[in-house]
Protein backbone atom coordinates (compact mmCIF):
# COMPACT_ATOMS: atom_id res chain seq x y z
CA UNK A 1 0.00 0.00 0.00
CA UNK A 2 1.36 3.19 -1.12
CA UNK A 3 0.62 6.64 0.31
CA UNK A 4 -2.61 7.42 -2.58
CA UNK A 5 -4.19 3.81 -1.61
CA UNK A 6 -3.98 5.07 2.52
CA UNK A 7 -5.50 8.23 1.82
CA UNK A 8 -8.05 6.59 -0.09
CA UNK A 9 -8.25 4.09 2.38
CA UNK A 10 -9.02 6.91 4.72
CA UNK A 11 -11.90 8.06 2.86
CA UNK A 12 -10.36 10.23 0.20
CA UNK A 13 -10.77 9.76 -3.80
CA UNK A 14 -8.05 9.32 -5.79
CA UNK A 15 -7.64 12.89 -7.50
CA UNK A 16 -8.21 14.37 -3.92
CA UNK A 17 -5.16 11.64 -2.68
CA UNK A 18 -2.76 13.18 -5.50
CA UNK A 19 -3.86 16.36 -5.00
CA UNK A 20 -3.45 16.56 -1.16
CA UNK A 21 0.36 14.82 -1.75
CA UNK A 22 1.18 17.44 -4.28
CA UNK A 23 0.17 20.39 -1.80
CA UNK A 24 2.55 18.55 0.70
CA UNK A 25 5.35 19.22 -1.85
CA UNK A 26 4.90 22.25 -3.47
CA UNK A 27 2.79 24.01 -1.12
CA UNK A 28 -0.01 26.26 -1.63
CA UNK A 29 -1.26 26.08 -5.03
CA UNK A 30 -4.47 27.50 -7.60
CA UNK A 31 -6.64 24.63 -9.02
CA UNK A 32 -5.08 25.52 -12.64
CA UNK A 33 -1.47 25.13 -10.84
CA UNK A 34 -2.44 22.02 -8.84
CA UNK A 35 -3.84 20.68 -12.47
CA UNK A 36 -0.59 20.93 -14.43
CA UNK A 37 1.39 19.15 -11.84
CA UNK A 38 -0.86 16.37 -11.21
CA UNK A 39 -2.15 15.64 -14.62
CA UNK A 40 -5.49 16.18 -13.35
CA UNK A 41 -7.74 17.94 -15.56
CA UNK A 42 -8.34 21.30 -14.89
CA UNK A 43 -12.45 20.60 -13.80
CA UNK A 44 -11.49 17.67 -11.71
CA UNK A 45 -8.57 19.42 -10.15
CA UNK A 46 -11.02 22.63 -9.10
CA UNK A 47 -13.81 19.68 -8.01
CA UNK A 48 -11.17 17.55 -6.10
CA UNK A 49 -9.00 20.59 -3.81
CA UNK A 50 -13.15 21.35 -2.98
CA UNK A 51 -13.70 18.21 -1.93
CA UNK A 52 -10.19 17.62 -0.23
CA UNK A 53 -11.23 21.00 1.75
CA UNK A 54 -14.65 19.49 2.68
CA UNK A 55 -13.13 16.42 4.23
CA UNK A 56 -10.40 18.49 5.73
CA UNK A 57 -7.37 17.71 3.83
CA UNK A 58 -7.11 21.14 2.65
CA UNK A 59 -7.65 24.93 3.47
CA UNK A 60 -8.84 27.34 1.25
CA UNK A 61 -6.80 30.55 0.78
CA UNK A 62 -9.02 33.62 -0.12
CA UNK A 63 -7.81 35.52 -3.01
CA UNK A 64 -8.16 36.95 -6.22
CA UNK A 65 -7.76 33.53 -7.21
CA UNK A 66 -8.77 30.64 -5.09
CA UNK A 67 -5.83 28.73 -3.36
CA UNK A 68 -5.42 25.77 -1.27
CA UNK A 69 -2.71 24.85 1.40
CA UNK A 70 -2.34 21.13 2.73
CA UNK A 71 -3.39 20.43 6.18
CA UNK A 72 -0.18 19.55 8.58
CA UNK A 73 0.18 15.71 8.04
CA UNK A 74 0.00 14.87 11.79
CA UNK A 75 -2.94 17.05 12.48
CA UNK A 76 -4.66 15.44 9.48
CA UNK A 77 -3.80 12.24 11.28
CA UNK A 78 -4.73 13.49 14.88
CA UNK A 79 -7.96 14.75 12.89
CA UNK A 80 -8.72 11.32 11.10
CA UNK A 81 -8.16 9.03 14.51
CA UNK A 82 -10.15 11.42 16.33
CA UNK A 83 -13.02 10.99 13.00
CA UNK A 84 -12.45 7.29 13.39
CA UNK A 85 -12.60 6.44 17.00
CA UNK A 86 -16.20 7.78 16.57
CA UNK A 87 -17.13 5.89 13.82
CA UNK A 88 -16.03 2.91 15.58
CA UNK A 89 -17.47 3.88 19.05
CA UNK A 90 -20.72 3.88 17.29
CA UNK A 91 -20.13 0.53 15.50
CA UNK A 92 -19.00 -1.32 18.65
CA UNK A 93 -21.81 -0.24 21.10
CA UNK A 94 -25.06 0.40 18.49
CA UNK A 95 -24.53 -2.49 16.17
CA UNK A 96 -26.62 -5.96 16.93
CA UNK A 97 -24.46 -9.14 17.78
CA UNK A 98 -24.44 -11.98 15.40
CA UNK A 99 -26.20 -14.61 16.29
CA UNK A 100 -24.70 -17.41 14.55
CA UNK A 101 -24.34 -21.30 15.29
CA UNK A 102 -21.69 -22.21 16.85
CA UNK A 103 -21.47 -25.21 14.75
CA UNK A 104 -20.81 -23.36 11.53
CA UNK A 105 -17.89 -24.22 9.22
CA UNK A 106 -16.70 -20.21 8.21
CA UNK A 107 -14.94 -20.29 5.07
CA UNK A 108 -11.85 -17.13 4.98
CA UNK A 109 -10.64 -15.94 1.78
CA UNK A 110 -7.57 -14.02 1.46
CA UNK A 111 -4.29 -13.30 3.11
CA UNK A 112 -5.40 -9.75 5.47
CA UNK A 113 -8.60 -11.67 6.27
CA UNK A 114 -6.98 -14.99 7.49
CA UNK A 115 -4.30 -12.84 9.36
CA UNK A 116 -6.76 -10.28 11.21
CA UNK A 117 -8.84 -13.49 12.42
CA UNK A 118 -5.44 -14.94 13.51
CA UNK A 119 -4.74 -11.62 14.95
CA UNK A 120 -8.38 -11.66 16.78
CA UNK A 121 -8.40 -14.94 18.33
CA UNK A 122 -5.37 -14.97 19.55
CA UNK A 123 -5.92 -11.30 21.03
CA UNK A 124 -9.48 -12.89 22.34
CA UNK A 125 -8.26 -16.10 24.34
CA UNK A 126 -8.43 -16.44 27.96
CA UNK A 127 -6.39 -19.72 28.66
CA UNK A 128 -4.21 -21.35 25.99
CA UNK A 129 -3.21 -20.68 22.26
CA UNK A 130 -1.62 -23.80 20.12
CA UNK A 131 -0.26 -22.63 16.50
CA UNK A 132 1.68 -24.12 13.55
CA UNK A 133 2.64 -22.69 11.09
CA UNK A 134 5.88 -21.81 9.35
CA UNK A 135 8.51 -19.07 11.01
CA UNK A 136 7.86 -17.12 8.05
CA UNK A 137 3.94 -16.91 8.79
CA UNK A 138 4.59 -16.76 12.47
CA UNK A 139 6.34 -13.32 12.55
CA UNK A 140 2.87 -11.99 11.23
CA UNK A 141 1.64 -12.75 14.71
CA UNK A 142 4.37 -12.29 17.02
CA UNK A 143 3.27 -9.57 18.67
CA UNK A 144 -0.40 -11.30 19.42
CA UNK A 145 1.13 -14.09 20.89
CA UNK A 146 3.98 -12.11 22.79
CA UNK A 147 0.68 -10.47 24.23
CA UNK A 148 -1.06 -13.65 25.46
CA UNK A 149 2.15 -14.79 27.22
CA UNK A 150 2.06 -11.59 29.30
CA UNK A 151 -1.42 -12.23 29.79
CA UNK A 152 -0.42 -15.56 31.66
CA UNK A 153 -2.11 -17.66 28.75
CA UNK A 154 -0.35 -20.85 27.91
CA UNK A 155 1.45 -20.53 24.55
CA UNK A 156 2.20 -23.61 22.60
CA UNK A 157 4.03 -22.89 19.21
CA UNK A 158 5.37 -25.93 16.45
CA UNK A 159 6.88 -24.16 13.16
CA UNK A 160 10.04 -24.62 11.40
CA UNK A 161 12.80 -22.45 13.11
CA UNK A 162 13.45 -21.61 16.78
CA UNK A 163 11.96 -17.78 16.87
CA UNK A 164 12.57 -15.49 20.00
CA UNK A 165 9.63 -17.06 21.90
CA UNK A 166 11.20 -17.01 25.85
CA UNK A 167 7.77 -17.64 27.93
CA UNK A 168 6.25 -19.80 25.08
CA UNK A 169 6.75 -23.65 24.33
CA UNK A 170 8.28 -24.04 20.94
CA UNK A 171 8.26 -27.67 18.90
CA UNK A 172 10.65 -27.46 16.11
CA UNK A 173 9.54 -29.21 12.74
CA UNK A 174 9.36 -28.79 8.84
CA UNK A 175 6.76 -26.76 8.24
CA UNK A 176 5.00 -26.29 4.98
CA UNK A 177 5.23 -22.38 3.95
CA UNK A 178 1.70 -21.11 4.11
CA UNK A 179 -0.04 -23.75 6.21
CA UNK A 180 -1.69 -23.11 9.90
CA UNK A 181 -3.73 -24.20 11.84
CA UNK A 182 -4.81 -22.78 15.46
CA UNK A 183 -6.97 -23.37 18.34
CA UNK A 184 -7.25 -21.01 20.96
CA UNK A 185 -9.42 -22.25 24.55
CA UNK A 186 -9.83 -25.43 22.89
CA UNK A 187 -13.01 -24.03 21.92
CA UNK A 188 -11.92 -22.05 17.84
CA UNK A 189 -10.10 -23.81 15.48
CA UNK A 190 -9.04 -22.07 12.38
CA UNK A 191 -7.34 -24.06 9.88
CA UNK A 192 -5.51 -23.48 5.97
CA UNK A 193 -3.58 -21.73 3.84
CA UNK A 194 -2.05 -18.34 4.09
CA UNK A 195 -0.62 -18.04 0.74
CA UNK A 196 -0.51 -18.64 -2.77
CA UNK A 197 -2.93 -17.96 -5.12
CA UNK A 198 -6.08 -18.39 -3.20
CA UNK A 199 -5.68 -18.00 0.29
CA UNK A 200 -8.15 -20.20 2.24
CA UNK A 201 -8.95 -21.07 5.55
CA UNK A 202 -12.09 -22.11 8.05
CA UNK A 203 -12.69 -21.48 10.97
CA UNK A 204 -15.41 -23.39 13.36
CA UNK A 205 -16.47 -23.59 16.78
CA UNK A 206 -17.65 -26.64 16.01
CA UNK A 207 -16.55 -29.44 18.74
CA UNK A 208 -15.88 -31.85 16.31
CA UNK A 209 -13.28 -30.14 14.12
CA UNK A 210 -11.99 -28.49 17.30
CA UNK A 211 -11.41 -32.12 18.97
CA UNK A 212 -9.49 -33.17 15.42
CA UNK A 213 -7.35 -30.47 14.91
CA UNK A 214 -6.19 -31.02 18.84
CA UNK A 215 -5.60 -34.41 17.94
CA UNK A 216 -3.39 -33.39 14.81
CA UNK A 217 -1.40 -31.36 17.17
CA UNK A 218 -0.92 -33.60 20.01
CA UNK A 219 0.07 -36.85 17.71
CA UNK A 220 2.57 -33.54 15.46
CA UNK A 221 4.22 -32.59 19.03
CA UNK A 222 4.49 -36.54 20.23
CA UNK A 223 6.39 -37.15 17.15
CA UNK A 224 8.77 -34.44 17.58
CA UNK A 225 9.39 -35.69 20.86
CA UNK A 226 10.26 -39.26 19.67
CA UNK A 227 12.37 -38.02 16.79
CA UNK A 228 14.30 -35.71 19.16
CA UNK A 229 14.68 -38.74 22.12
CA UNK A 230 16.01 -40.31 19.22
Amino acid sequence: MDIIDALMQAGFTRHESMLYVTLCREGELTGYEASKLTGIPRSNAYLGLAGLSDKGGAYRINGEAARYTAVDPEELVRNLKRKFDGVMKVIQEEIPQINASGDSFVTIKGTRQILDKMKNLILQAQKRVYISTSREQLEFVMDELSDARDRGLKVVIITSEQPGTEGMICYISNKQSGSVRLITDSENVLTGQLNGTNPTSLFSRNSNMVDLIKDSLTNEIRLININTKQ
